[in-house]
């Protein structure tokens, strides 16, 4: 071959340049093999030492990385670009405090070291240190604004400090520097989802252009197999682990015809506990896939012939899109993980039901209604939930309502509405637990109370741990829970009236809104479905006047889910399956 020297007779600077080469090019093996060429001849040299560990790094091998890049800045201590390097894998390997202190010094010898300042706000926004990672983030964008990622890591910073419009418009930009980021769309269109009066149609309209920019057109679809038995159903999620899917599709796993249906789960979930044990045994064939890239997950559904493929992801972590837009099956559907349109023209059907999209009403987006008698979802309560006990007001002669969502739903319209119930309410406190609802969240949620006029003594606020136990009996301290807006809290829902806890919901325009009235629907509890923010405080405040009310709910929700459609497993699978034959004989 013409120009090829063997690799024996380079030099180092040669062998150096060609795995820098292999390296940039994205063929990792062969830089390494490289770069483990030169340390046999020289133990010491720091560029093969710091670029082996590097491509670790590329490959998820952040431990591997540390102990090689380490040995490198011991060579050359005063080289920022590897303290850099060195806190960046530090980071993914978990030792943020290591992580921070090889940044901070790389900053020490540049401080304008956008890089530095880009991980350094990233090591912050990790260990919760909400104030100091958006300030790191900004100091990125600000010293190297041609960076897409340093406007993707200050939109996650600023959708932390629910500065959603301000998010919303860091992350487009960062997708106008680098159009293919599929972080920062799906970032994007997850922000989108929790801004406040959000038209639906000009939302969905958005997720299709996402969906046509980000995935190439569709392949030829394979063919189905029609007549033949069983159908071979594939589930595809990163979340086949203790999550809050797995609430709604066990029920469904647990109960398919085997007579008529092959179940495959193609699994992304990179820490398995023993809710992936069980599911495991649920499902007749399993492939772990974490390790997978898209092409080589396209062929192997195509390899096991299936017939319908469902998507439990949507634009969330571990997402596969890009395997349903090269259409993997003939048959596809989206399913509980995403409470909007995909976008995508190779997704065929939505589940919905009759509330989250009436019958005659047009659903927005790129896919067919496929609507389900007995609502979208089924739920099975947590294992080992602790009993129902008497509403709380019994004992302390006060109202309180409650909030465990997730922080970022917990926008401006949102406070100010929770304010005016409290205000209408004599007396009544308000209680939020979240994980990451920390000191510094606590005291950013007090002020936006108290700018809403509700004084700090009316609030109770509490970091949680979601061990099973914990979180569910912090029910018994609230006797009403005070459903966000416009993306409702549909597990969380669940989750409260199963422990005898009412709620109120404000009926929502798009699915995001819509889950909990749905929910409310099938146990009969429409009385408790708001249609605007005016019958939402009237319905907060009327309940929490009504003790007798509060005391009748607390001691009937549990049996009323328990003997209603939403918890009828066996009865909506089902459904589900009678669904999926219609779509597949009308196709």
């Amino acid at each position: 071959m013409p120009g090829w020297v063997p690799l024996k007779t380079m030099s180092l600077q040669e062998k150096i340049r060609r795995a820098m080469q292999w390296q940039h090019n994205g063929e990792l093996e062969k830089a390494k093999s490289h770069y483990l060429e030169i340390l046999e001849a020289d133990p010491r040299h720091p560029d093969a030492l710091h670029l082996y560990g590097l491509a670790c790094h590329q490959q998820g091998d952040h431990e591997t990385a540390v102990h090689y890049i380490e040995q490198a800045v011991r060579l050359v201590p005063g080289q920022p670009v590897l303290r850099n390097n060195l806190g960046d894998a530090l980071r993914r390997a978990g030792d943020l405090d290591g992580a921070a202190r090889q940044l901070q010094h790389a900053l020490d010898l540049n401080p304008s070291y956008a890089g530095a300042h880009l991980n350094l706000g990233s090591v912050h926004y990790d260990a919760g240190n909400h104030a100091a990672a958006l300030g790191h983030a900004q100091k990125a964008v600000d010293l190297a604004p041609e960076r897409a990622d340093a406007w993707f890591n200050l939109g996650l910073s600023l959708l932390d400090h629910v500065r959603l419009e301000e998010a919303v418009a860091a992350f487009r930009q960062a997708l106008a520097i680098k159009p293919e980021y599929v972080a920062a769309a799906s970032s994007l269109l997850y922000t989108l989802n929790l801004l406040p009066g959000a038209d639906t149609e000009q939302l969905a309209a958005e997720h299709c252009v996402v969906a046509d920019h980000l995935y190439a057109a569709a392949a030829d679809a394979p063919a189905p197999r029609m007549g033949r038995k069983p159908i071979r159903i594939g589930y595809v999620s990163g979340d086949f682990r203790a999550h809050a899917v797995n609430y709604f599709f066990e029920p469904v796993v647990s109960h398919h015809d085997s007579s008529r249906f092959e179940v495959f789960a193609y699994s992304d979930t990179e820490r398995p506990d023993r809710v992936t044990d069980r599911l495991k045994r649920k499902c007749a064939n399993w492939r772990d896939i974490c390790s997978w890239s898209d092409d080589k997950l396209l062929q192997q559904i195509r390899a096991d012939r299936i017939d319908v493929l469902v998507d439990l992801a949507g634009y969330t972590e571990h997402n596969r899109l890009a395997v349903f837009a090269a259409r993997a099956a003939p048959c596809q559907l989206s399913f509980l993980g995403w409470p909007n349109t995909t976008g995508l023209s190779t997704m065929d059907y939505r589940v919905v039901d009759h509330v989250t999209a009436p019958a005659g009403e047009q659903v927005p987006g790129s896919e067919r209604a496929l609507r389900l008698p007995s609502g979208f979802a089924c739920f099975r309560p947590p294992e080992h939930a602790p009993p129902v006990v008497p509403p709380p007001f019994h004992s302390r002669e006060q109202v309180t309502f409650g909030s465990f969502h997730k922080l970022e739903k917990l926008n401006h319209a949102v406070i100010e509405v929770w304010a005016e119930v409290l205000r209408q309410t004599p007396g009544s406190r308000l209680l939020l637990a979240r994980d990451d609802l920390d000191e510094w969240q606590q005291e950013r949620l007090t002020a936006l109370f108290e700018a809403s006029g509700i004084n700090a003594e009316r609030l109770r606020m509490k970091q949680l741990q979601y061990s099973s136990g914990t979180f569910l009996e912090l029910f018994a301290e609230i006797d009403i829970q005070l459903d966000t807006f416009p993306w409702s809290g549909h597990t969380m829902a669940c989750m409260a009236l199963w422990m005898g806890v009412p709620l109120v919901t404000l009926h929502g325009d798009g699915h995001a809104g819509r889950m909990v009235a749905s929910v409310l629907e099938s146990i009969g509890l429409e009385e408790l479905i708001a249609f605007d923010r005016d019958s939402y405080l009237r319905i907060s405040s009327q309940l929490a006047a009504d003790p007798g009310r509060m005391t009748e709910l607390r001691g009937g929700l549990r049996r009323a889910m328990s003997n209603s459609a939403l918890c009828d497993e066996a009865g909506f699978t089902l459904g589900f399956e009678h669904a999926i034959l219609g779509t597949l004989t009308r196709n």
